[in-house]
């Protein structure tokens, strides 16, 4: 294998680090400092650039990414779309001239998403680097790319160009098959969750701000919004964990966050945006045999779920070894087994493919016919598009209506 012309064959990735640039899915994970100064300045120190010199590329790489106001600004209080700025100018800063994105726009809403692709397109044509994105909502980067490699599943690859992509009757593209499942809520049917003039509050904000809200029992309820219009602390407020709230939040059962641990999770289960923070044993089997003794339901209930969303992964394996897509689904096995009432899902299809998504939404109407509440917060409404009841826009914390 040539890289700008040099056989890169057996070479480690320190060898490579000059040539090629890396962001990966959840480029908050992958951090290594704790401003955006600092990570721009790491892969130069890495490399041994001089001090001077050092300084000079990194005010002009942050002139060119627009991140010359958050130099001293925590990397945790940035935005999504911002986060994903600083990974790319981390990746590129010592000249690096061919750049591996995986899901650059996986956990971003639309307008940061389009800002991030255009910036791409910047940097390949001003300045002469190569990109290679990894992506399954390939929609996106139709009109952006120069050209389309799709990675079959008997292993073999094809290439062509965006326009064939789009309209060959045999494309990959074409025959996703998208489909919609009934979205017919039972007007009678009860309210298992209601919150009134619901409140969270930060130190320095106020991300949720007095929202109210009812989903029915076999309801599927979604939620859009822009990066940082609340939709992840919502979800935390209504699960009831570790957050400053004012306000009612009412279940059959009671208020999430007044129960036990072991009381809410029978009740109310989340699957996180950042699933792999709820992995922590040491095999995929592991995982899959304590959440059934957990959950107190037969053997291989939970390897029956991970495996109708994920297919068959070598048990033996570690669970952080698994692909972005696949952890996300062993999570939400893991909760979905517990067979709560009311179930909150963040970006659930952050890292899934057609086909897993479309697994994922069978899975979920099948819940939604047992009568579960089920709160979907995500940027990717063609997914919601096929099974959500109705969608409400979340906006600097408000509801502002219904999504169209």
């Amino acid at each position: 294998m040539e890289v700008l012309g040099q056989d890169i064959t057996g070479f480690m990735p320190h060898e490579t680090a000059h040539l090629i640039g890396y962001v990966s899915q959840q480029p908050e994970n992958s951090f290594v400092a704790d401003t955006v100064e600092d990570e721009l300045a790491y892969s130069l120190e890495q490399l041994g650039i001089a001090p001077t010199e050092m300084r000079h590329r990194v005010r002009e790489i942050a002139q060119y990414f627009g991140l010359e106001l958050l130099l001293q600004t925590p990397l945790t209080n940035l935005s999504g779309g911002q986060q994903q700025r600083v990974a790319v100018a981390a990746a590129i800063a010592a000249g690096q001239k061919l750049l591996l994105l995986d899901e650059p726009t996986s956990a971003l809403d639309a307008e940061s998403s389009a800002a991030t692709l255009d910036l791409l397109r910047r940097l390949s044509k001003e300045r002469g680097v190569t990109i290679l994105i990894a992506e399954h909502r390939i929609e996106r980067l139709l009109e952006q790319v120069d050209s389309v490699v799709v990675v079959n599943g008997d292993a073999t690859v094809s290439k062509s160009t965006p326009f064939d992509a789009m309209h060959s009757e045999d494309s990959w593209f074409t025959s996703r098959n998208a489909k919609n499942f009934p979205t017919e809520t039972t007007p009678t049917s009860s309210a298992v969750l209601e919150i009134r003039d619901l409140c969270v509050t930060y130190p320095n904000a106020r991300a949720i701000d007095s929202v109210s809200l009812k989903v029915h029992s076999g309801e599927i309820l979604g939620v859009v919004g822009a990066n940082g219009s609340g939709k992840s602390s919502l979800l935390w407020a209504i699960q009831g964990t570790g957050l400053r709230t004012s306000g009612v939040v009412e279940t059959q059962l009671g208020d999430p966050r007044t129960m036990k641990p072991a009381e809410r999770l029978a009740l109310v289960t989340l699957v996180p945006q950042n699933s792999s923070d709820l992995l922590f044993l040491s095999t995929l089997g592991d995982e899959l045999n304590e959440s059934d003794a957990f959950a107190k339901v037969p053997t291989n209930s939970t390897s029956n779920i991970f495996s109708a969303l994920a297919g068959r992964v070598n048990p033996a394996l570690h669970p952080r070894d698994l692909s972005s897509g696949q952890q996300l689904a062993l999570v939400l096995a893991l909760q979905l087994v517990k067979n709560a009432q009311i179930i909150l899902l963040d970006e659930p299809t952050r890292g899934l493919d057609y086909v897993a998504k479309q697994n994922l939404a069978r899975q979920l109407s099948q819940l939604k016919s047992q009568g579960k509440a089920i709160l979907i917060a995500t940027h990717d409404q063609e997914f919601l598009s096929q099974l959500a009841d109705r969608t409400l826009e979340l906006s600097a914390g408000k509801f502002i209506g219904e999504a169209q």
